[in-house]
């Protein structure tokens, strides 16, 4: 998403290339490590954990946007979803067609009438499973993510907003503690994840005070740190929103407070990194449908699927953003009253 207030900030797109391409490599590997029934080098680092920092990313990007918008709440979130919905839609129903005409050709996901609307619809749905997760499964973060939108639009009606916004995410963590195990809904929308959110709104009011001090020995320093942070607390049995939050945040820091207001790697990949994020499991079933039959069952051959698999899902991700994210975002674009921020 391109916002006028951190345009300025390009290691924020290199934030959004790291915590996509984290995913994917996650992905890959344990997909590797089943099919090839090996363990392989790295498969210990919380890859998918660059989903924690997305909701950091995000938390920092929607607090410094919504101040253009504090008096029109309503705008705010239609905003927000004209960014997120039309990609995340396309998406969602290539899901369903792959499960009503190759249903095969899917892995964990069965066709479910009661999740698909769930899914159109950000409604939290429990699978047979036990796993939350609409029919992309890769949509449950968009599902927090809306929710998010949702707050943060009704505590622009307060005089504080962050405060507010603080004020009813912490009370829904609290109820959760306080009341667990009720409705799906509730289960999901007090996980204490939903504070990750709060904690990029508070790196965005560091931010918008001045507290910002371009360094980049800090910057790389604080990045480092952050990561090894992320792998070291991941072995210990303390909540997420504490072993993958706080590391995360540090990350994010680093990528904003800290970061140089100069070209920073992975630019491309950062505008991409939405598009590759719902693509990229396309990729993944669909290389391995091909790929597996043609590969030995050997550390070689895990390998070389890692690699045409994870360049087969960045280009995917790439072209479908040149091709499909900014065609509709031009769209958008020219109708001045819905353009997204």
């Amino acid at each position: 998403m391109t916002l006028s207030n951190t345009q300025k900030l390009p290691g924020l797109q290199s934030l959004r290339a790291l915590a996509a391409g984290m995913v994917l490599i996650g992905h890959v590997l344990a997909e590797a490590e089943h099919y090839f029934d090996l363990s392989l080098p790295g498969d210990t680092v919380p890859w998918t954990r660059g989903v924690d920092l997305f909701f950091v990313i995000s938390g920092f990007v929607i607090a410094l946007s919504a101040d253009r918008l504090r008096a029109e709440p309503v705008n705010f979130l239609k905003r927000r979803m004209l960014r997120v919905v039309p990609l995340y839609y396309v998406f969602t129903t290539l899901m369903v067609i792959v499960l009503l005409f190759l249903p095969g050709a899917t892995k964990d996901t069965s066709l479910d009438p009661a999740q698909i609307l769930s899914s159109y619809s950000f409604l939290p749905y429990a699978r047979e499973d036990g796993r939350i997760a609409p029919v992309l499964s890769l949509g449950w973060t968009l599902n927090y993510e809306v929710f998010f939108y949702a707050m943060f639009a009704l505590c622009l009606a307060f005089r504080s907003p962050r405060i507010a916004l603080a004020a009813i995410l912490s009370a829904c963590v609290i109820a959760g503690l306080v009341y667990p195990g009720t409705t799906t809904a509730f289960v999901f929308w007090t996980n204490p994840l939903i504070l990750e959110f709060l904690f990029g709104v508070g790196l965005a009011r560091l931010y918008q005070t001045g507290w910002h001090r371009p360094n980049t020995v800090l910057a790389i320093a604080g990045l480092f740190l952050g990561v090894a942070l992320l792998i070291l607390l991941d072995a210990f049995n303390i909540p997420r929103v504490l072993a993958a939050g706080l590391p995360a945040s540090l990350i994010v820091a680093s990528g904003t407070l800290l970061c140089p207001n100069r070209a920073t790697p992975g630019q491309l990949l950062g505008d991409a990194s939405y598009a590759l994020y719902l693509s990229h499991r396309f990729a993944l079933r669909a290389a391995t449908l091909l790929l597996l039959p043609l590969l030995p069952q050997t550390q070689l051959g895990a390998w070389i699927y890692i690699g045409l698999v994870t360049g087969l899902a960045l280009g995917l991700g790439i072209l479908t953003h040149l091709l499909l994210e900014r065609p509709i975002m031009r769209a958008l674009a020219s109708y001045p009253k819905v353009v997204p921020a």
